[in-house]
């Protein structure tokens, strides 16, 4: 491979040769799903056409279908469209849907029920939670009691329901996967005495044991579940977690998921991702591929946005929306460049999928000494709030050890007691009630000591990590000698570096050994030209209303001319760079825009040099591209959609018409962007070409 480094590490690959180091060619498990809701499953084939298509486009692997509640729209117009779940007529749009995600080469997944948990009218108050509760956010026909998650016979009567349509003589369209959403069955208890993991196993077991028998996969979330949530990750073939919002980050938590996967030997670690990580339209992408990061260190590699809601294609802006939703949709602005983002994710869980965890040490996780306090029996174990983990031995425990840089996996007494998994795989097992200090262990060259986070990897006798910069300063990774490095977020691969400049935010895959972390050297740039002329800015797509095309001396955020319009401009203009035919062909060449919000692609005298949707929004440019005079550069800028959504609420847009749950903010308050500050949107600058000598 001949490449041109550059010293901000985004490189330009001009040639592969065969049987170079490459990143796999992707499967549609390797490329980021999404959440579906389906608002009364009243969809038509007009919309999952375009859905599905709009979707392979940008990179997806598939979509999780969730019959939720319905749009009622002006003078409830669309209620006449709803359908009851299960219904013939729901039959046929699921195989119309089905059929439409295989002609695009996506994966299609189904919730077993409507909304979330597992229940509905079929379910007699004798099966139904002690608690009484009812499904959450049903849809129509789909309405009823949560099933007792502690009766095996409640899971059978829930099953019956499905078997006609989804079983061997099922006619309806198979889905890859049936899917158990989180524990919420709050305040259940069981109505016989018995222990906890033992009816809740033998109650799921049903479910797993049906899907097999049927040729499904399951998708379970077992936390928020008073069970051990080891062994009931472990049941289904591929286990879910979860972060939430902002705060809601752990990923000691969610180690749990892929640590079921881990100790049982499976592949596969799915995640709800990016729920409630910002206000409606206000998700920067930025933001999304660092929460995505804290899931891949958490040993994720099968991600799923939350999500995208499914709008018929003649709606108004923004369509149909979910409450909770990350708008990952086609409505969104960022969706004009969604694919960069997937493109990163895929590449990521490419490495993941074909890779082999190697982690030395096994943690006992026993939630008898935390069930057994007083009044804690059936108290929730959360995603959320978690003193449940951190008031336990183990919460301590494991973040010493990760801070360290000790590569592990949790295990129950159940795992340990099971001859068919192969512990030997570990170095040490440590009981945190009795910890002893690890002795057969690695620690990894990446940790808090350096402030860089990492996973390890094993393949063919090679080790790789997974290495991430979550901090505020530039580090550089080293070694003793050359190694291999692979960037995600641009899909360069350098097979024989001595350094890499890893900047706030980003994340690389080194294969080697010896390596160590510096504080990253300033870099030496010499300024090449500063591209300050006039600039002529016209709009591509977006809204609610196109501005005119208009011509700027000084580059500006377009805000400042149209407080509303969200979207995509192209911002174009000349310059020259005296000198460029001067520079030595080894040094790097680097484009640098400044700050833009949020997305922006780039073209220098009508070659692409890729997209960047975070810091540094800086491109290597291939030596020979840049020009004496007469440089022709185009910078496609994509905001978010929060101006937008601003000027619905302060102009009394009708688009919150949802029933259930309606639109609510982060803190689950009535949703107002009228009160919202403008944001900043596009280009704004200092647009600069600069040079970096090669490093010895």
């Amino acid at each position: 491979m001949k490449t041109f480094f550059a010293a901000s590490c985004f490189l330009v690959t001009l040639a592969v040769r065969a049987g170079a180091l490459s990143w796999p060619e992707p499967t549609r498990e390797m490329k980021p799903w999404a959440y579906n809701w389906w608002m009364a499953s009243a969809v038509d084939e007009t919309g999952i056409e375009y859905q599905c298509s709009e979707m392979a486009a940008r990179g997806f692997g598939g979509f999780h279908v969730i019959p939720i509640y319905g749009a009622n729209g002006p003078d409830n117009c669309f209620r006449k469209k709803w359908r009851q779940l299960l219904s013939p007529e729901w039959i046929e749009a699921w195989n119309m849907a089905a059929a439409k995600a295989r002609e695009h080469n996506l994966g299609i997944d189904l919730t077993m029920g409507s909304g979330w948990c597992f229940g509905g009218p079929w379910i007699t108050p004798e099966l139904g939670a002690s608690s009484g509760q009812k499904v959450k956010r049903a849809c129509p026909g789909g309405a009823g009691p949560m099933l007792d998650p502690y009766n095996p016979e409640a899971m059978k009567a829930h099953i019956s329901v499905f078997d006609p349509i989804f079983g061997k003589d099922g006619k309806a369209e198979r889905p890859r996967a049936f899917y158990h959403d989180s524990w919420e069955y709050y305040g259940a208890k069981m109505r016989k005495p018995g222990d906890i993991d033992d009816a809740v196993l033998s109650t799921f077991k049903v479910w797993t044991d049906w899907c097999r028998e049927n040729g499904y996969i399951t998708r379970n979330e077992a936390h928020g579940s008073t069970a051990n949530w080891l062994d009931f990750y472990a049941i289904a073939d591929i286990p879910e977690t979860e972060m939430f919002a902002k705060k809601d980050r752990d990923i000691l938590i969610s180690k749990f998921a892929s640590s079921a996967a881990h100790v049982k030997g499976t592949t596969l670690v799915s995640a709800e991702s990016c729920t409630w990580i910002d206000e409606h339209f206000c998700e920067r992408p930025g933001e999304i591929k660092v929460f995505l990061d804290r899931l891949f260190l958490s040993g994720v590699n099968h991600v799923f946005y939350h999500g995208l809601c499914y709008s018929p294609v003649d709606v108004a802006w923004p369509g149909w929306c979910f409450y909770a939703s990350l708008e990952m949709n086609p409505r969104n602005p960022i969706w004009h460049e969604v694919g960069a983002l997937n493109a990163y994710v895929t590449r990521c869980q490419s490495m993941f999928q074909t890779w082999t965890s190697d982690n030395d040490l096994l943690i006992v996780w026993d939630p008898d000494s935390f069930r057994k306090k007083p009044g804690n029996e059936f108290k929730q174990m959360s995603v959320h709030g978690l003193d449940w983990f951190y008031g336990e031995k183990i919460g301590p425990l494991a973040k010493s050890l990760f801070d360290q840089g000790y590569a592990f996996d949790y295990i129950s007494p159940r795992m340990l007691a099971d001859p068919a998994i192969d512990k030997t795989r570990y170095a040490e097992i440590i009981d945190p009630e009795r910890p002893v200090a690890p002795e057969g262990a690695r620690k990894m060259p990446f940790n808090a000591s350096n402030g860089l986070m990492a996973t390890r990897w094993k393949k063919d006798g090679k080790t790789m990590y997974f290495v991430v910069n979550q901090g505020e300063a530039a580090k550089e990774i080293r070694a003793a000698g050359e190694f291999a490095a692979m960037a995600p977020l641009t899909g360069t691969i350098v097979e024989k570096a001595t350094h890499w400049r890893l900047m706030p935010g980003h994340s690389v895959f080194v294969i080697g050994e010896g390596f160590s972390v510096a504080q990253a050297p300033e870099l030496a740039k010499k300024p090449l030209a500063d591209v300050d002329g006039e600039w002529k800015v016209e709009p591509l797509c977006g809204g609610p209303a196109m501005p005119e095309p208009r011509t700027v001396k000084e580059l500006s955020g377009w805000q400042a001319w149209d407080d509303a319009f969200s979207g995509t401009m192209k911002y174009s203009t000349s310059f020259d760079a005296p000198g460029a035919s001067a520079v030595p062909a080894a040094d790097h060449r680097i484009l640098d825009l400044g700050d833009v919000r949020e997305i922006a692609r780039v073209k220098l005298n009508g070659i692409d040099l890729g997209v960047r949707f975070m810091k540094p929004y800086a491109f290597g440019i291939p030596a020979g591209l840049l020009r004496e005079k007469g440089n022709r550069l185009e910078i496609e800028a994509t905001s978010l959609g929060a101006n937008r959504i601003r000027w619905n609420d302060r102009n009394n847009v009708y688009w919150k018409y949802f029933a259930d749950t309606n639109m609510v903010d982060i803190d689950y308050k009535k949703f107002d962007a009228s009160g919202w500050p403008v944001r900043e949107c596009g280009l704004l600058g200092p647009v600069k070409v600069y040079t970096c000598p090669k490093r010895k």
